[in-house]
């Protein structure tokens, strides 16, 4: 029960973010692969997709299926897909284990991020989380069930300013 109400505080939390249009250090990337190729620096024009999750997290699972089918219709775009873990106890054969026991266990890349340092780096206040960063560069920020393939083609042709994803109504039902 307890970790119900924290995934679904967690949840509700508007991830707070370096900036939209800021910059995201290379030395920040994880180090820790369960699935894909760690890269040595950002690729100056692939976009990346980070979405941050813990296995924790009832809301960050209900969005993998979501990022699947995505990643399924967008593959080979230029855009590469990275779920990133977060705040887990878990060691990494324990979330490769876990993450294959999935309904729709995802096939894109999957890193860990120890230390926290690219959560920290990202500004991530909540999850489930998602980033697409160009080049290093923040271009969106939003919650992962909020994007469809079409915004994400969109968001990664783009070469005008970037966006910030509007915000979400408050939980309380008053603002």
């Amino acid at each position: 029960m307890k970790t119900l109400a924290l995934s679904l505080l967690l949840a509700l939390a508007l991830p707070v973010m370096a900036a939209v249009g800021g910059t995201v250090s290379q030395d920040v990337l994880p180090t820790t692969w369960l699935a894909g190729e760690a890269p040595k620096s950002w690729p100056t024009e692939e976009v990346w997709l980070i979405e941050c999750w813990a296995s924790w997290c009832r809301p960050c699972l209900a969005a993998i299926p979501h990022m699947e089918e995505l990643w399924q219709q967008v593959k080979g775009e230029g855009i590469r897909f990275v779920g990133v873990n977060m705040g887990d106890r878990k060691t990494p054969d324990q979330l490769k284990t876990f993450l294959e026991r999935q309904p729709v266990p995802p096939t894109y890349a999957i890193a860990v991020d120890g230390g926290d340092r690219l959560a920290r780096a990202l500004g991530v206040r909540g999850i489930p989380a998602a980033y697409l960063v160009k080049g290093g560069k923040v271009i969106w920020q939003g919650h992962p069930q909020s994007l469809t393939v079409e915004k994400l083609r969109e968001l990664a042709a783009a070469t005008v300013e970037p966006e910030a994803a509007p915000e979400p109504p408050c939980p309380c039902g008053k603002h």
